[in-house]
């Protein structure tokens, strides 16, 4: 029996790493496959030579448990930093990943100790941290836009007229249909679109449809947007993009637009962003230009 939970804790361990390479970027990567493939070979070997030579259960448990540990609190930093940020109660699954992950890493030097029913206890109370943080991320409530009509061009544009950005804006908030990205902070009232307030403030949503993001949490907002325009929204609108660029750089920043732009238009949508020639080098320029087209209405 101990065994068999050996090797469950060590593939449990191999697909945690696994999702954090990914979620990282790093999985497609040499360096991540050969630490993926070490750690899998590796992992299965000392569980295989320590059953053959017939270890105790403490000795063939000290590998499998404290790597799980590691690779807890790895995939809870790669969940925090790519996919949820800190601003929501579905952070509490890798926040209670990490904790878990900081006992399991104990277990060779505490098992034996006083300390391990309170630890057992903790860990207990950190999985329903994980039970809870991942049933508030799985059901994530994303509304379908109340008209799939929307009068606008397809395809990815730019604009730098404020009133004719207004007018979009106004197009998207009586039709209900849209996504808006944004530097402002959101005037007082009930919205129909859903708004990404992109700000540095370390607060919870200020009204219902809006969700503060952090600027350099990118990741977290390509998924917001990719989960609305699965859901039927047809229109977003970007008027924070210089504003992204400072803060994470213009490649990062020209990267997050493309991939936005890419699957925005692979559904058949409208992607506007608010900006304009001055705010660029005449290289970054060139390369928007190419991307955007000039919105013409």
């Amino acid at each position: 029996m101990v065994p068999l939970l050996a090797l469950l804790a060590t593939i449990e361990g191999m697909l945690l790493l696994l999702m954090a390479l990914h979620l990282l970027g790093r999985l497609r990567t040499t360096g991540g496959q050969v630490l993926l493939i070490s750690v899998t070979v590796g992992g299965s070997t000392y569980v295989l030579l320590a059953t053959i030579l017939g270890a105790s259960p403490l000795v063939l448990m000290a590998f499998p448990i404290p790597f799980m540990g590691l690779m807890l609190i790895v995939a809870g930093y790669a969940l925090i930093k790519e996919e949820m940020g800190l601003r929501s109660i579905a952070t509490l699954l890798p926040i209670g990943a990490f904790l878990l992950g900081a006992i399991n890493l104990t277990y060779p030097v505490t098992v034996t100790t006083n300390l391990a029913p309170y630890l057992y206890g903790a860990g207990a109370v950190f999985r329903a941290m994980i039970f809870i943080g991942m049933i508030k991320y799985a059901f994530f409530q994303i509304m379908p836009p109340q008209t799939s009509n929307i009068n606008v061009p397809t395809g990815a544009f730019y604009t730098d007229d404020e009133k004719q950005l207004a007018r979009i804006v106004e197009k998207m908030k009586s039709s209900g249909n849209g996504v808006l990205i944004t530097r402002s902070p959101p005037g007082e009232g009930p919205l129909s679109i859903p708004v990404f307030w992109v700000t540095r403030v370390a607060s919870s949503s200020p009204e219902q449809n809006v969700i503060t993001v952090r600027p350099t949490d990118m990741g977290i907002l390509i998924d917001l947007v990719k989960r609305h325009i699965e859901k039927g929204h047809s229109l977003v609108v970007l008027d924070c993009f210089e504003y992204l660029v400072l803060e994470n750089g213009f490649e990062r920043a020209i990267k997050f637009l493309l991939s936005l732009k890419d699957y925005v238009t692979k559904y058949g949508g409208t992607l506007i962003v608010a900006t304009s020639p001055p705010a660029y080098k005449e290289r970054e320029w060139k390369i928007l230009s190419r991307e955007l087209d000039r919105l013409e209405l």
